[in-house]
């Protein structure tokens, strides 16, 4: 964390401290100049031609739902299948440190009004495609024990973030198979994960993003 402030201590709401500390909002600002959307998608489609934007946004606008629904409920294991190993490592360490002090990060009535793919690249033999979410939700810390409020509001605000989405660059689209989906991307079956990312019936670490598409980064657009 390189010595920032123990979230604690930070008066704003967990959705604005805690994420922005993990993930910089520098990103953000450099996706669209440092990856040209339609270069990148062109170069995607040029080695994956049954690449579907339509789709992959819809899967990214779920995968964003899945998320966050783990992180109220404290749920680590929920988010694991869409998450790559250091990005969900990284939402498991944030869950325990909540848990160990009896809070709970509270969002309702979430809402998706818009999202959309703010840049691609296809380099350094990695596919990455980045879609911007504009949601709105209220969003507070309550402690377990007593249901106290600690911090952040029940009004509903309106937040926007950056989503990257990562792969091997020798990976293709696969009917069904897919980790954003249901089924494992290398052997089809029903998807199911251990801690390590490793699929239970053919024993391959899927979640490392050399089968198929995982959530690598969120950044808060500021």
């Amino acid at each position: 964390m390189g010595g920032a402030p123990d979230w604690r201590d930070d008066p704003r709401p967990a959705s604005e401290s805690i994420p922005a500390e993990l993930f910089p909002v520098e990103h953000a600002r450099q996706v669209q100049a440092a990856h040209p959307l339609d270069q990148g998608l062109a170069a995607i489609r040029a080695h994956d031609p049954g690449f579907d934007l339509e789709q992959f946004v819809q899967r990214a606008q779920q995968v964003f739902f899945q998320v966050q629904q783990a992180w109220s409920e404290r749920d680590p294991g929920a988010s694991r299948r869409v998450m790559a190993d250091g990005l969900w490592q990284a939402q498991r360490s944030q869950v325990e440190a909540y848990r160990d002090a009896h809070r709970r990060n509270v969002v309702e009535n979430l809402t998706v009004s818009n999202i959309w793919p703010v840049g691609a690249s296809c380099s350094g033999g990695f596919d990455v495609v980045t879609v911007r979410v504009v949601a709105a939700c209220a969003d507070y810390d309550v402690d377990d024990r007593s249901g106290q409020v600690l911090r952040g509001s029940s009004e509903v605000a309106q937040f926007a973030e950056d989503w990257t989405f990562q792969r091997s660059s020798s990976t293709t689209t696969k009917a069904g198979g897919t980790t954003m989906g249901s089924r494992c991307p290398n052997c089809g079956a029903p998807l199911d994960v251990d801690v390590d990312g490793t699929c239970h019936f053919c024993h391959v670490p899927i979640m490392s993003g050399q089968y198929d598409w995982v959530l690598a980064r969120i950044s808060q657009v500021g």
